[in-house]
């Protein structure tokens, strides 16, 4: 049935985006070419910020309500309740003419009204500076920290015997230094990356092994990623990429130092614009990861990733994206799984206050040890209503399914609304 879903609802979305066109004229300067409808900058309707100097300040704050009719990812016995969501983001920027420092901020809280213990706040703040050695070259440096949290209902938290969110505590240190020699463009990408995870209170069960499944901490690790770039122009937005990464994870706890490991990818790719209305970004590439521990299977396989943008008129833009990545596990008993992503999106200006979007996409995750494989379809129709510069309404609907799972656990559907309040300065 989910299989059959995402058929009809990727045809309905190609039968009538042409059906979508023509509604209204965009005022001139506000369309250009590489300019999506989400991209686009509306006059009348943006927020104008405040200007602190040579600073600009922006700023927002949102209020919604909310009802999630499978809380916990069940095909029985499901648990359904009402949330509310407060959130606020804020930005800081100089606008000079060479270099750049900001400063990033984000906040935001869900809290049900009955299952308090399925409440979490996420959070970020970043600093952000730039060096414009000459008009080609340039050096980046960026700052990060922010608390996210895995979802009660992702695969591999629920294989690890949790009913509730993980939190964990990121920090990011990211370098970049970015040049052109005539045709030739070079970026060069220093990344090191903390995780900390926080235990949660998931009862007296235990995963194999004997280790309660709430004590995620043992899984903290640090990421340090060097990648290369090289890009040669062949034309006015044509470009060949190739694309080098290496990264090495380590693991905190003594006990967990088996999974260390080490991974080397290459890519070679294209970006091309055809013509102002068709344009993609692609490469592909292999990917192998080794571990400490020789009992444990490496992994390896084929490396993607690509974006494909069409605009058929100038009020509604497509776009499609896939990628497969190895990510690490919170799981006792698997270390890795190969995650597989891929997304199609629509949005069109109904009015020039009115933006609606519609996106369907599927995640799978395959594991090597043990042999397991879990496929989530999802599909989002979302409506953003401009009232003026500083209120906009936002309503969204979600449909989760997952569409197939290892053998003993359940095939799921979820169903979310969300109406959202936001006011910017």
């Amino acid at each position: 049935m989910g299989v059959h879903f995402i058929r009809i609802v990727t045809g309905l979305a190609v039968f009538f985006t042409p059906l979508l066109a023509g509604a209204q004229p965009v005022p001139r300067g506000e369309a250009g070419r590489g300019v999506t409808v989400q991209d686009r900058a509306r006059a009348d309707f943006d927020p104008l910020g405040v200007r602190l100097g040579a600073f600009r300040l922006a700023a927002a704050a949102d209020l919604g309500l909310g009802w999630d009719d499978n809380l916990f990812g069940t095909k029985n016995n499901r648990v359904s309740d009402w949330f509310s969501t407060l959130g606020a983001d804020a930005s800081l920027f100089s606008d000079w003419t060479t270099h750049q420092v900001g400063v990033t901020g984000r906040v935001e809280r869900r809290a049900y009204f009955s299952e308090t213990d399925q409440d979490w706040t996420d959070y970020a703040i970043a600093a952000v500076g730039r060096y414009d050695l000459t008009p080609d070259t340039s050096i980046e440096a960026r700052i990060n920290r922010a608390q996210e949290h895995l979802e009660t209902q992702s695969y591999d938290v629920q294989e690890a015997g949790i009913r509730e969110p993980v939190p964990y505590a990121l920090t990011e240190v990211n370098g970049a230094l970015t040049t052109r020699f005539n045709r030739i463009g070079a970026l060069a990408i220093a990344n090191w990356r903390s995780y900390r995870f926080e235990d949660v209170d998931a009862g007296p069960a235990t995963t194999p092994g004997g280790t309660p499944p709430g004590n995620v901490s043992r899984n903290d690790f640090d990421s340090a990623l060097a990648a290369l770039g090289l890009t040669y122009e062949i034309g006015p937005g044509r470009f060949v990429n190739l694309i080098g990464r290496f990264q090495d994870i380590t693991y905190k706890d003594s006990s967990q130092r088996g999974r260390d490991s080490q991974t080397w990818e290459g890519l070679v790719g294209f970006t091309y614009d055809f013509d102002g209305v068709w344009a993609f970004r692609a490469a592909v590439g292999y990917r192998e990861r080794s571990y400490d521990d020789p009992r444990l299977r490496n992994l390896s396989g084929p490396a993607f990733e690509g974006v494909v943008t069409w605009q058929p008129t100038l009020l509604t833009t497509v776009s499609a994206s896939a990628r497969r990545t190895i990510e690490e596990s919170i799981r006792a008993n698997a270390v890795s799984y190969t995650r597989t992503q891929g997304l199609l999106r629509v949005d069109h200006e109904y009015l020039r206050n009115v933006i609606l979007s519609a996106e369907i996409g599927a995640d799978r995750r395959e594991y090597e040890q043990p042999d397991e494989r879990a496929t989530d379809g999802f599909l989002i129709v979302s409506a953003r209503w401009l009232i003026n510069r500083n209120l906009s309404l936002i309503g969204s609907y979600q449909h989760v399914r997952r569409l197939d799972a290892t053998q003993g656990f359940d095939e799921y559907d979820r169903n979310l609304f969300l109406l959202r309040l936001r006011a910017a300065l």
